[in-house]
This record gives C-alpha cells, structure tokens and sequence, in this order.
C-alpha cells in the first residue's frame, strides 16, 4: 500500500488570522512558524518577519478548526497533523515532539507555471542549449528524473516541462498532495490526475495505469517501493516524469536503487534516459536563485553501463550522447537536441 495522501480541506480566509496577508502575497512560497514567523520569497529570500507573533489561543483555534474538518486527532499519541487546501499545503507538528512549540509549515502550490522562457534566460536558469536539449528531450519521449534536496524547485522544473508534451499525448499524474496541476496549467490536453488514498495507494495507481492507456505517467515524487511498479510501466512503453530526493545526479541510479530492494541495476540504466539536478541559493534580503545544476544521460550498452555527464554548473560537457538516447531523438525526427526545429 503507498502512503496516505493528504485530505482535502476548504479554509475561510479568516480562518488564517494574520497569516492572511502572507497567504495572499503572490510572491512569498513558504510560510514557517515555530517561535517566530519565518517565510521565502521568491524576490527577498528568506527572511523573519519582525515584531510578528502568533497567540496561543489562534494557534489552537487553528488546528482544532484543521482537525476537526478532517476528523482526526492531533495530540501526543498524533503528533502530525497534514492537510491541503486548492493551493495549500498545510503541516503542523504538536510541541510534544518539539522542543520550541507548536511548528506550522504552510507551502503554497498554486496552479501557475513559475518557470517560462522568459524567465530562464532572465534568471540565468540553464545554458540556452541545454534548455533546448530538455526541450526536445520531452518530444522524443525520454524519460526525466528531476532530482534535488527538498524545497528546491523540482516540480516547478517539471511543470516547466509538460508544455512539451503534445495534447493529444494522454498524461497520468500520480500525487499525494496536488502539486503538478496538470490539467490546469495544460488546458485542453489530455490528463487523468489521480489523488491516491489509504485505499488506493502509488502501487495501485500505477497498476491501475496500464489499463489507461496513457503516453505519459507523471509521478510527483518517487519516494520508495512503488519505483519498482514505476520501472515496470517504462519498461511497457510509457514515458516518465518524476522527482527524487538527490543532492547529485550522478548519484541517480543508486538512489533509485535503494528505493526498492527488487529493482534491478542494469534496469535503471536501461529504462531512465535523463537525469536532471536543481539547485537553489536562498539568502536572506536577496532574490531566490534557482537553476539546472546538471544534466546526465543513463545508458546501456553492449551489456555494459554507463553514466555521460553532459551538462554542468553553466557548461555543456559533451555533445556526444550515447548511442540509444541519440537514437529516440532520431526516431522522433530530431537531428541535432541542442538545436530548436526551425534552426537544424
């Protein structure tokens, strides 16, 4: 069985107090409180607010209001309280278990595209090259692994992505908490998004996939066992887009690897094309800096396989791919991955 997804909630907008106006900012992502009011934004960093307090009594008419629309307990014996609203996602930690009070984590996941055109070349996200590469990477089908520690910007890179996959191409999402939004962010294309459950889980849904024909699966994050169903359904012919947990992407295969004691080495290289770290610079007072830290091919060849770094910390390494991701781009009428259409 997968991990429970969180439960879905509607919260009035008084319901937040003053947190409301950290809410409605546009520009602030996170919002942090555990003795003080700590939030990131995505022009001034990450900063604490001053002067900013919570009252015991909100705070405690706050998660009895969360826990008693989702019916559970929050107490000692249920120190985690997790829910998600349309474009929240809201984690509370009871002081039971902390040492510094009640912790509240709200991240917003709104159904935009941060990252466009515009702004990789203004925010110095990727080498043109490499952005084309990713680009054509998705028409010819390869399969992306987008890895990178926890608050980095990994779904935002993979929602970037999906504008590549043509409409007619059926996409299944698989997610816990509803982050990559694709069907908002993607009108008119084809899409079932699946929202698992305590009793439909990521193994299910994955199985469940295969008999929906889909073009795409789109996992939000491979966190464990269901890698294994994962690689099964690429292995049938489905092309994949999922997260991981990475500080370095030529570390890819053993972390998938690890994920699941069944999954077998030469598979990873066999069956994940591209491996893709973000990286993320947060300073206090100063604009957010993201970006595509490195790109690796994965391949298998002559029983034997291998790892080509072709992108890193700004510069293209090689050109040279290995022979069988070459061949997609070939199959899908691309001469040159580095080169938009209307250039080759």
């Amino acid at each position: 069985m997968g991990e429970v997804g969180m439960r879905k909630l509607s919260l009035p907008d008084k319901a937040f107090g003053n947190l409301l106006k950290f809410i409605l900012d546009e520009n602030i992502t996170d919002i942090n409180w555990s003795q003080g009011l700590w939030v990131n934004d995505l022009n001034k960093g990450r900063y604490k607010i001053k002067g900013f307090t919570l009252d015991d009594n909100f705070i405690q008419q706050f998660y009895t209001r969360i826990s008693n629309l989702m019916n559970v307990q929050f107490n000692k014996n249920n120190p985690l309280l997790e829910a998600e609203t349309d474009n929240l996602r809201i984690s509370i930690l009871h002081d039971s278990v902390t040492n510094t009070g009640i912790s509240i984590s709200i991240r917003k996941t709104p159904a935009v595209r941060r990252i466009n055109r515009d702004s990789i070349v203004k925010d110095d996200y990727c080498n043109g090259d490499i952005d084309t590469f990713m680009e054509n990477a998705i028409r010819a089908h390869c399969t992306v692994v987008v890895g990178g520690l926890p608050g980095v910007g990994k779904t935002e890179y993979v929602k970037y992505l999906t504008q590549f996959i043509p409409a007619y191409e059926r996409v299944y999402t698989i997610e816990d908490n509803l982050e990559l939004r694709y069907s908002a962010i993607n009108p008119g294309k084809d899409c079932v998004e699946i929202k698992i459950s305590d009793t439909f889980g990521y193994s299910e849904a994955l199985k469940a996939s295969k008999r929906q024909l889909p073009t795409w699966v789109l996992l939000a994050e491979a966190r464990g066992e269901e890698v294994r169903f994962l690689m099964e359904n690429i292995s049938a012919g489905v092309h994949c887009l999922t997260t991981v947990h990475l500080d370095d992407v030529s570390k890819l295969p053993d972390r998938l690897r690890n994920m699941g004691q069944t999954i077998n080495e030469n598979d990873v290289y066999s069956f994940i094309d591209i491996g893709v770290q973000i990286r993320s610079v947060v300073k206090e007072g100063e604009k957010i800096k993201r970006k595509v830290a490195q790109v690796i091919c994965l391949s298998r060849e002559d029983e034997k396989n291998g790892k080509t770094m072709i992108y890193e910390d700004g510069k293209i390494l090689t050109k040279d791919l290995p022979l069988d991701i070459k061949r997609k781009f070939e199959l899908a009428g691309i001469k040159n991955p580095f080169l938009k259409e209307n250039e080759e």
